[in-house]
Protein backbone atom coordinates (compact mmCIF):
# COMPACT_ATOMS: atom_id res chain seq x y z
CA UNK A 1 0.00 0.00 0.00
CA UNK A 2 2.83 2.17 0.67
CA UNK A 3 3.72 2.00 -2.85
CA UNK A 4 0.27 3.11 -3.85
CA UNK A 5 0.08 6.14 -1.82
CA UNK A 6 3.26 7.11 -3.23
CA UNK A 7 2.28 7.01 -6.92
CA UNK A 8 -0.74 8.56 -5.87
CA UNK A 9 0.91 11.51 -4.31
CA UNK A 10 3.34 11.57 -7.58
CA UNK A 11 -0.19 11.31 -9.44
CA UNK A 12 -1.35 14.61 -7.56
CA UNK A 13 1.69 16.81 -7.54
CA UNK A 14 2.00 17.01 -11.39
CA UNK A 15 -0.96 19.86 -10.79
CA UNK A 16 0.21 23.07 -9.65
CA UNK A 17 -2.59 23.50 -7.85
CA UNK A 18 -1.99 20.41 -5.23
CA UNK A 19 -0.81 21.33 -1.84
CA UNK A 20 0.02 18.56 1.34
CA UNK A 21 1.22 19.48 4.31
CA UNK A 22 5.03 18.93 4.56
CA UNK A 23 4.14 18.37 8.00
CA UNK A 24 1.89 15.38 8.01
CA UNK A 25 1.69 11.79 6.59
CA UNK A 26 -0.62 8.11 6.02
CA UNK A 27 -0.16 5.31 8.55
CA UNK A 28 -1.60 2.21 7.98
CA UNK A 29 -2.49 0.24 11.65
CA UNK A 30 -4.73 -2.82 12.18
CA UNK A 31 -7.43 -0.95 14.23
CA UNK A 32 -8.29 1.75 11.79
CA UNK A 33 -7.26 0.60 8.40
CA UNK A 34 -5.44 3.99 6.84
CA UNK A 35 -5.20 7.00 8.65
CA UNK A 36 -3.02 10.57 8.58
CA UNK A 37 -0.86 11.60 10.79
CA UNK A 38 0.89 14.78 12.09
CA UNK A 39 4.95 13.43 11.41
CA UNK A 40 7.16 16.42 12.21
CA UNK A 41 6.55 20.15 12.89
CA UNK A 42 3.11 21.41 14.37
CA UNK A 43 -0.14 22.32 12.56
CA UNK A 44 -2.30 25.25 14.04
CA UNK A 45 -5.88 26.93 13.86
CA UNK A 46 -6.92 27.67 10.19
CA UNK A 47 -3.55 25.87 8.84
CA UNK A 48 -4.08 24.29 5.90
CA UNK A 49 -3.78 20.42 5.35
CA UNK A 50 -4.33 19.07 1.99
CA UNK A 51 -5.76 20.87 -0.85
CA UNK A 52 -6.50 19.05 -3.99
CA UNK A 53 -8.09 20.90 -7.13
CA UNK A 54 -11.41 20.33 -9.31
CA UNK A 55 -9.79 18.17 -11.86
CA UNK A 56 -8.47 16.16 -9.31
CA UNK A 57 -11.86 15.86 -7.57
CA UNK A 58 -14.33 12.94 -9.03
CA UNK A 59 -17.46 14.35 -9.06
CA UNK A 60 -20.63 15.01 -11.38
CA UNK A 61 -18.81 17.55 -13.19
CA UNK A 62 -15.51 15.84 -14.07
CA UNK A 63 -17.18 12.87 -14.88
CA UNK A 64 -19.45 14.80 -17.35
CA UNK A 65 -16.12 16.18 -19.17
CA UNK A 66 -14.30 13.20 -18.75
CA UNK A 67 -16.80 11.10 -20.54
CA UNK A 68 -17.81 13.88 -23.55
CA UNK A 69 -14.10 13.41 -24.33
CA UNK A 70 -15.47 9.77 -25.69
CA UNK A 71 -18.82 11.09 -26.57
CA UNK A 72 -19.11 14.59 -29.10
CA UNK A 73 -23.17 14.50 -28.58
CA UNK A 74 -22.47 15.46 -25.00
CA UNK A 75 -22.72 19.46 -24.98
CA UNK A 76 -23.32 20.76 -21.40
CA UNK A 77 -22.22 24.70 -21.21
CA UNK A 78 -19.17 25.07 -18.96
CA UNK A 79 -18.81 21.27 -18.10
CA UNK A 80 -18.76 19.16 -21.09
CA UNK A 81 -15.34 19.61 -23.34
CA UNK A 82 -15.12 22.71 -25.31
CA UNK A 83 -13.61 22.71 -28.68
CA UNK A 84 -9.87 23.57 -27.87
CA UNK A 85 -9.81 20.82 -25.24
CA UNK A 86 -11.49 18.28 -27.81
CA UNK A 87 -8.49 19.28 -30.37
CA UNK A 88 -5.37 18.88 -27.17
CA UNK A 89 -7.00 15.66 -25.85
CA UNK A 90 -8.28 13.62 -28.80
CA UNK A 91 -4.33 13.71 -29.80
CA UNK A 92 -3.59 11.49 -26.40
CA UNK A 93 -6.82 9.26 -27.34
CA UNK A 94 -5.99 5.75 -28.45
CA UNK A 95 -8.98 5.10 -31.49
CA UNK A 96 -9.31 1.12 -30.12
CA UNK A 97 -10.37 2.73 -26.65
CA UNK A 98 -13.54 0.68 -26.00
CA UNK A 99 -14.86 3.97 -24.11
CA UNK A 100 -15.56 5.31 -27.45
CA UNK A 101 -18.26 2.45 -28.13
CA UNK A 102 -19.19 2.55 -24.28
CA UNK A 103 -19.58 6.06 -23.77
CA UNK A 104 -21.08 6.94 -27.10
CA UNK A 105 -24.11 4.54 -26.33
CA UNK A 106 -24.77 7.12 -22.98
CA UNK A 107 -27.60 9.70 -24.37
CA UNK A 108 -27.18 13.16 -22.58
CA UNK A 109 -31.17 12.78 -21.67
CA UNK A 110 -30.54 10.04 -19.66
CA UNK A 111 -27.16 11.11 -18.06
CA UNK A 112 -28.94 14.15 -16.93
CA UNK A 113 -31.91 12.51 -15.19
CA UNK A 114 -29.57 10.46 -13.47
CA UNK A 115 -28.19 11.10 -9.28
CA UNK A 116 -24.49 12.27 -9.35
CA UNK A 117 -24.27 9.29 -7.14
CA UNK A 118 -25.63 6.85 -10.01
CA UNK A 119 -23.63 8.73 -12.73
CA UNK A 120 -20.65 7.87 -10.19
CA UNK A 121 -21.58 4.29 -10.12
CA UNK A 122 -21.84 4.08 -14.20
CA UNK A 123 -18.42 5.84 -14.37
CA UNK A 124 -16.56 3.67 -11.97
CA UNK A 125 -18.11 0.55 -12.93
CA UNK A 126 -16.62 1.43 -16.45
CA UNK A 127 -13.27 2.97 -15.56
CA UNK A 128 -12.23 1.06 -12.71
CA UNK A 129 -13.35 -2.76 -13.28
CA UNK A 130 -14.66 -2.80 -17.48
CA UNK A 131 -12.05 -0.93 -19.03
CA UNK A 132 -8.73 -2.75 -17.34
CA UNK A 133 -10.65 -5.82 -18.91
CA UNK A 134 -11.56 -4.59 -22.23
CA UNK A 135 -9.04 -2.34 -23.65
CA UNK A 136 -6.49 -5.10 -22.34
CA UNK A 137 -4.11 -3.27 -20.47
CA UNK A 138 -3.60 -0.50 -23.26
CA UNK A 139 -6.16 2.24 -21.93
CA UNK A 140 -5.76 3.32 -18.34
CA UNK A 141 -8.46 5.71 -16.77
CA UNK A 142 -6.93 9.04 -15.59
CA UNK A 143 -7.89 7.83 -11.99
CA UNK A 144 -6.59 4.68 -12.00
CA UNK A 145 -4.16 6.16 -9.00
CA UNK A 146 -6.88 6.96 -7.14
CA UNK A 147 -8.28 3.68 -7.43
CA UNK A 148 -5.85 2.24 -6.75
CA UNK A 149 -5.79 3.29 -3.25
CA UNK A 150 -9.59 1.93 -2.52
CA UNK A 151 -10.51 -0.50 -0.56
CA UNK A 152 -11.41 -3.64 -1.59
CA UNK A 153 -14.23 -6.00 -1.21
CA UNK A 154 -12.51 -7.82 1.71
CA UNK A 155 -12.14 -4.26 3.75
CA UNK A 156 -15.57 -3.08 2.78
CA UNK A 157 -17.16 -6.47 3.93
CA UNK A 158 -18.43 -5.28 7.68
CA UNK A 159 -21.17 -2.94 6.11
CA UNK A 160 -24.40 -5.04 7.40
CA UNK A 161 -25.81 -4.41 3.32
CA UNK A 162 -22.78 -6.11 2.60
CA UNK A 163 -23.78 -9.39 4.74
CA UNK A 164 -27.53 -8.94 3.24
CA UNK A 165 -27.07 -8.54 -0.36
CA UNK A 166 -23.60 -10.26 -1.34
CA UNK A 167 -24.24 -14.21 -1.63
CA UNK A 168 -20.70 -14.72 -1.03
CA UNK A 169 -20.76 -12.78 2.56
CA UNK A 170 -19.64 -14.64 5.70
CA UNK A 171 -21.64 -12.61 8.22
CA UNK A 172 -25.32 -13.51 7.30
CA UNK A 173 -25.72 -14.78 10.53
CA UNK A 174 -25.48 -11.44 12.23
CA UNK A 175 -28.17 -10.25 10.33
CA UNK A 176 -30.53 -11.62 13.47
CA UNK A 177 -28.28 -9.94 15.97
CA UNK A 178 -29.07 -6.39 14.44
CA UNK A 179 -31.03 -3.62 17.04
CA UNK A 180 -34.18 -1.78 15.45
CA UNK A 181 -32.62 0.82 14.47
CA UNK A 182 -29.38 -0.58 12.51
CA UNK A 183 -32.73 -2.95 10.69
CA UNK A 184 -34.42 0.91 10.04
CA UNK A 185 -31.24 1.63 8.37
CA UNK A 186 -30.39 -1.35 6.66
CA UNK A 187 -33.67 -1.71 4.77
CA UNK A 188 -33.14 2.09 3.61
CA UNK A 189 -30.26 0.98 2.22
CA UNK A 190 -31.25 -1.94 0.72
CA UNK A 191 -33.76 -0.61 -1.25
CA UNK A 192 -31.11 2.33 -2.89
CA UNK A 193 -29.15 -0.27 -3.79
CA UNK A 194 -31.45 -2.58 -5.47
CA UNK A 195 -33.40 0.48 -7.16
CA UNK A 196 -30.02 1.29 -8.85
CA UNK A 197 -28.72 -1.95 -9.95
CA UNK A 198 -32.43 -1.64 -11.23
CA UNK A 199 -31.23 0.81 -13.23
CA UNK A 200 -28.06 0.33 -14.63
CA UNK A 201 -27.67 -3.11 -15.14
CA UNK A 202 -29.39 -3.00 -18.15
CA UNK A 203 -27.20 -0.23 -19.48
CA UNK A 204 -24.23 -2.56 -18.15
CA UNK A 205 -25.58 -5.76 -19.34
CA UNK A 206 -26.12 -4.19 -22.92
CA UNK A 207 -22.13 -3.23 -23.07
CA UNK A 208 -21.13 -6.84 -21.53
CA UNK A 209 -23.32 -8.54 -24.12
CA UNK A 210 -21.64 -6.26 -27.08
CA UNK A 211 -18.05 -6.57 -26.31
CA UNK A 212 -18.85 -10.51 -25.39
CA UNK A 213 -19.63 -10.48 -28.73
CA UNK A 214 -16.12 -9.01 -30.12
CA UNK A 215 -14.69 -11.78 -28.24
CA UNK A 216 -13.57 -9.87 -25.80
CA UNK A 217 -13.36 -11.42 -21.76
CA UNK A 218 -16.63 -10.75 -19.61
CA UNK A 219 -17.39 -10.67 -16.43
CA UNK A 220 -20.54 -13.00 -15.01
CA UNK A 221 -23.01 -11.45 -13.89
CA UNK A 222 -22.91 -12.53 -10.07
CA UNK A 223 -19.60 -10.72 -9.92
CA UNK A 224 -20.21 -7.54 -12.39
CA UNK A 225 -22.94 -7.03 -9.43
CA UNK A 226 -19.98 -8.29 -6.66
CA UNK A 227 -18.39 -5.16 -8.35
CA UNK A 228 -21.03 -3.02 -8.29
CA UNK A 229 -21.63 -3.66 -4.71
CA UNK A 230 -18.36 -2.84 -4.04
CA UNK A 231 -18.08 0.74 -5.84
CA UNK A 232 -21.36 1.18 -4.03
CA UNK A 233 -19.90 1.54 -1.16
CA UNK A 234 -16.72 3.27 -1.90
CA UNK A 235 -18.78 5.99 -3.39
CA UNK A 236 -21.06 5.98 -0.36
CA UNK A 237 -18.18 5.72 2.52
CA UNK A 238 -15.98 8.70 0.77
CA UNK A 239 -18.00 11.27 -0.51
CA UNK A 240 -17.82 14.90 0.48
CA UNK A 241 -20.56 17.12 0.84
CA UNK A 242 -19.74 20.24 -2.00
CA UNK A 243 -22.64 21.91 -4.14
CA UNK A 244 -23.49 21.16 -7.46
CA UNK A 245 -25.00 23.41 -8.76
CA UNK A 246 -26.32 21.99 -11.78
CA UNK A 247 -28.04 19.78 -9.38
CA UNK A 248 -29.83 22.79 -7.61
CA UNK A 249 -33.18 21.25 -5.43
CA UNK A 250 -31.10 17.54 -5.63
CA UNK A 251 -29.73 17.09 -2.10
CA UNK A 252 -28.42 13.46 -2.82
CA UNK A 253 -26.39 14.77 -5.80
CA UNK A 254 -24.00 17.51 -4.03
CA UNK A 255 -20.72 15.87 -3.29
CA UNK A 256 -17.50 15.49 -4.61
CA UNK A 257 -14.43 12.65 -3.89
CA UNK A 258 -11.37 13.66 -3.05
CA UNK A 259 -8.06 11.63 -3.32
CA UNK A 260 -6.22 12.15 0.25
CA UNK A 261 -8.82 13.77 1.81
CA UNK A 262 -10.69 10.11 1.81
CA UNK A 263 -7.57 8.77 4.08
CA UNK A 264 -8.77 10.78 6.95
CA UNK A 265 -10.63 8.62 9.89
CA UNK A 266 -13.76 9.90 11.83
CA UNK A 267 -14.11 11.84 15.21
CA UNK A 268 -17.17 12.14 16.85
CA UNK A 269 -16.22 16.00 17.87
CA UNK A 270 -17.29 18.78 15.43
CA UNK A 271 -15.04 21.41 14.13
CA UNK A 272 -12.08 20.31 16.64
CA UNK A 273 -9.87 18.37 14.35
CA UNK A 274 -9.93 19.81 11.01
CA UNK A 275 -12.72 21.58 8.90
CA UNK A 276 -13.56 21.57 5.33
CA UNK A 277 -13.08 24.46 3.14
CA UNK A 278 -14.57 24.35 -0.46
CA UNK A 279 -13.91 26.80 -3.06
CA UNK A 280 -15.17 28.24 -6.53
CA UNK A 281 -13.72 28.32 -9.31
CA UNK A 282 -14.09 31.68 -11.37
CA UNK A 283 -13.89 30.17 -14.64
CA UNK A 284 -16.57 28.58 -15.27
CA UNK A 285 -19.96 29.31 -13.03
CA UNK A 286 -20.62 25.25 -12.87
CA UNK A 287 -17.48 24.22 -12.02
CA UNK A 288 -15.86 23.43 -8.83
CA UNK A 289 -13.11 24.65 -7.03
CA UNK A 290 -10.03 23.27 -5.17
CA UNK A 291 -11.38 21.10 -1.62
CA UNK A 292 -9.39 22.10 1.59
CA UNK A 293 -8.60 20.59 4.84
CA UNK A 294 -7.62 22.93 7.69
CA UNK A 295 -6.98 22.49 11.00
CA UNK A 296 -9.04 23.24 13.37
CA UNK A 297 -9.44 24.70 17.23
CA UNK A 298 -7.40 21.77 18.59
CA UNK A 299 -4.02 22.01 16.75
CA UNK A 300 -1.38 19.65 16.28
CA UNK A 301 1.23 19.36 18.45
CA UNK A 302 2.58 15.89 19.32
CA UNK A 303 4.46 13.79 16.36
CA UNK A 304 2.26 10.49 15.78
CA UNK A 305 -0.88 12.15 16.35
CA UNK A 306 -3.75 11.23 13.89
CA UNK A 307 -5.53 14.40 12.28
CA UNK A 308 -9.58 13.56 12.11
CA UNK A 309 -12.43 14.52 10.36
CA UNK A 310 -15.73 14.28 11.41
CA UNK A 311 -18.07 12.97 9.07
CA UNK A 312 -21.49 14.27 11.00
CA UNK A 313 -23.14 13.58 14.49
CA UNK A 314 -23.73 10.06 13.97
CA UNK A 315 -24.46 7.23 16.18
CA UNK A 316 -23.22 3.56 15.77
CA UNK A 317 -26.10 2.41 14.00
CA UNK A 318 -25.31 5.17 11.27
CA UNK A 319 -21.77 4.85 11.14
CA UNK A 320 -21.83 0.69 10.98
CA UNK A 321 -24.43 0.91 8.16
CA UNK A 322 -22.76 3.63 5.90
CA UNK A 323 -18.93 3.26 6.91
CA UNK A 324 -18.59 -0.41 8.42
CA UNK A 325 -17.30 0.80 11.70
CA UNK A 326 -18.04 1.97 14.87
CA UNK A 327 -16.32 3.80 18.21
CA UNK A 328 -15.85 2.73 21.13
CA UNK A 329 -17.25 5.76 22.88
CA UNK A 330 -19.85 7.66 20.87
CA UNK A 331 -22.05 10.68 22.34
CA UNK A 332 -24.32 10.59 19.35
CA UNK A 333 -25.49 7.07 20.65
CA UNK A 334 -29.17 6.51 21.21
CA UNK A 335 -31.26 3.58 21.75
CA UNK A 336 -34.37 2.91 18.95
CA UNK A 337 -37.10 1.52 22.08
CA UNK A 338 -40.27 1.31 19.77
CA UNK A 339 -39.95 -2.51 19.23
CA UNK A 340 -40.45 -3.03 23.30
CA UNK A 341 -42.64 -0.07 24.11
CA UNK A 342 -45.08 -1.63 21.71
CA UNK A 343 -44.62 -5.03 23.17
CA UNK A 344 -45.23 -3.50 26.23
CA UNK A 345 -48.74 -2.02 24.92
CA UNK A 346 -49.70 -4.95 22.86
CA UNK A 347 -53.47 -6.06 23.45
CA UNK A 348 -54.61 -2.69 24.98
CA UNK A 349 -56.54 -0.80 22.35
CA UNK A 350 -57.34 2.13 23.88
CA UNK A 351 -53.93 3.32 24.76
CA UNK A 352 -52.57 2.63 20.63
CA UNK A 353 -55.13 4.26 19.51
CA UNK A 354 -54.50 7.21 22.05
CA UNK A 355 -51.18 7.32 21.25
CA UNK A 356 -51.78 7.17 17.52
CA UNK A 357 -54.94 9.95 17.71
CA UNK A 358 -52.10 12.62 19.71
CA UNK A 359 -49.52 11.42 17.16
CA UNK A 360 -47.33 9.58 20.01
CA UNK A 361 -47.16 5.97 18.00
CA UNK A 362 -43.76 4.80 17.42
CA UNK A 363 -40.10 6.68 17.65
CA UNK A 364 -39.53 6.09 20.95
CA UNK A 365 -35.69 6.79 22.07
CA UNK A 366 -33.50 7.25 24.71
CA UNK A 367 -29.86 8.88 24.46
CA UNK A 368 -27.45 9.38 26.69
CA UNK A 369 -28.83 12.70 28.00
CA UNK A 370 -32.19 12.20 28.61
CA UNK A 371 -35.08 9.85 28.18
CA UNK A 372 -37.35 11.56 24.98
CA UNK A 373 -40.68 12.71 25.38
CA UNK A 374 -42.45 10.21 23.76
CA UNK A 375 -41.23 7.59 26.15
CA UNK A 376 -42.45 9.69 29.35
CA UNK A 377 -45.72 10.09 27.61
CA UNK A 378 -46.31 6.86 26.91
CA UNK A 379 -44.98 5.42 30.54
CA UNK A 380 -47.16 8.31 32.13
CA UNK A 381 -50.24 6.61 30.28
CA UNK A 382 -49.56 3.05 30.72
CA UNK A 383 -49.16 3.21 34.36
CA UNK A 384 -51.82 5.90 35.36
CA UNK A 385 -53.84 5.25 32.52
CA UNK A 386 -55.55 8.57 33.47
CA UNK A 387 -56.68 9.71 30.02
CA UNK A 388 -58.01 13.17 31.32
CA UNK A 389 -54.73 13.92 32.45
CA UNK A 390 -52.82 12.73 29.98
CA UNK A 391 -54.91 15.29 27.66
CA UNK A 392 -53.99 17.78 29.93
CA UNK A 393 -50.59 16.53 30.06
CA UNK A 394 -50.31 16.91 26.08
CA UNK A 395 -51.49 20.37 25.86
CA UNK A 396 -49.42 21.70 28.00
CA UNK A 397 -51.67 22.03 31.25
CA UNK A 398 -49.81 19.46 33.36
CA UNK A 399 -45.93 19.22 33.56
CA UNK A 400 -44.12 15.96 33.52
CA UNK A 401 -43.12 16.32 37.53
CA UNK A 402 -46.83 15.16 37.69
CA UNK A 403 -45.72 11.90 36.15
CA UNK A 404 -42.64 11.16 37.08
CA UNK A 405 -42.86 9.70 40.73
CA UNK A 406 -45.51 7.85 39.23
CA UNK A 407 -43.46 6.22 36.82
CA UNK A 408 -40.10 6.17 38.04
CA UNK A 409 -40.55 2.21 39.29
CA UNK A 410 -41.96 0.65 35.99
CA UNK A 411 -39.75 2.56 33.80
CA UNK A 412 -36.92 1.35 35.90
CA UNK A 413 -38.02 -2.37 35.91
CA UNK A 414 -38.04 -1.56 32.04
CA UNK A 415 -35.00 -0.43 31.74
CA UNK A 416 -33.66 -3.36 33.95
CA UNK A 417 -35.38 -5.70 32.07
CA UNK A 418 -33.97 -4.21 28.85
CA UNK A 419 -30.52 -4.50 30.09
CA UNK A 420 -30.73 -8.16 30.75
CA UNK A 421 -31.97 -8.85 27.19
CA UNK A 422 -29.31 -6.90 25.83
CA UNK A 423 -26.65 -8.59 28.20
CA UNK A 424 -27.89 -12.52 26.51
CA UNK A 425 -27.41 -11.15 23.06
CA UNK A 426 -24.02 -9.82 23.72
CA UNK A 427 -23.10 -13.39 25.13
CA UNK A 428 -24.30 -15.18 22.06
CA UNK A 429 -22.51 -12.82 20.22
CA UNK A 430 -19.49 -13.47 22.21
CA UNK A 431 -19.42 -16.88 21.93
CA UNK A 432 -19.72 -16.28 17.94
CA UNK A 433 -16.64 -14.61 18.49
CA UNK A 434 -15.02 -16.89 20.50
CA UNK A 435 -15.45 -19.65 17.77
CA UNK A 436 -13.22 -17.86 14.95
CA UNK A 437 -12.58 -13.89 15.63
CA UNK A 438 -15.01 -11.68 13.87
CA UNK A 439 -14.33 -8.01 13.07
CA UNK A 440 -17.86 -7.58 12.10
CA UNK A 441 -19.32 -9.65 15.45
CA UNK A 442 -17.00 -7.44 17.42
CA UNK A 443 -18.67 -4.31 15.54
CA UNK A 444 -22.31 -4.95 16.53
CA UNK A 445 -21.24 -6.11 19.86
CA UNK A 446 -19.92 -2.44 20.04
CA UNK A 447 -23.64 -1.39 19.37
CA UNK A 448 -25.02 -3.25 22.25
CA UNK A 449 -22.30 -2.30 24.37
CA UNK A 450 -23.07 1.52 23.53
CA UNK A 451 -26.56 0.67 24.82
CA UNK A 452 -25.52 -0.84 27.57
CA UNK A 453 -23.56 2.31 29.07
CA UNK A 454 -26.80 4.19 27.81
CA UNK A 455 -28.83 2.46 30.45
CA UNK A 456 -26.51 1.98 32.90
CA UNK A 457 -26.17 5.91 32.95
CA UNK A 458 -30.00 6.44 33.51
CA UNK A 459 -30.58 3.56 36.43
CA UNK A 460 -27.86 5.26 38.44
CA UNK A 461 -29.87 8.54 38.47
CA UNK A 462 -33.54 6.88 38.84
Amino acid sequence: MEQRIERLLKWLKKSDEFYLSPNVGVIESEGSGRGVVLKNGNLRKHDVIVSVPSHYQLNYYTILWNISLFNSELKIDGVTVNENEKEKYSKMLQDDDPRFQIYSSLDQTFLLSLTSFQIFEIYIMVEWILLPLWSEGRSESFWQRFFDVWPSEEELSSIPAIWSCSPSSKDKNLLPFLPSASCVLLEKKIKLIDHDWALIHPWLASCVEKFCQQGQKTLPQDELYQKFLQVYFIINSRCLYSKVLLRKGDEESQFTMVPFVDFLNHTEEINEHCYPKVGRTPKAQTNMGPFSLKCGERGYNRIGDEILLNYGPHSNDFLLNEYGFVLERNQWNYIDISEDIQAMLEGNSAMISFLKHHDYWGDYTINHSEISYRVIVVFSLFVTKDYKRMDKFLSGFISEDYFWPKIEDTLRQFLTSLCDKIRDRVEKLEDMRAESYDFSAQNVVALYMGYMDIIEHHLDRL
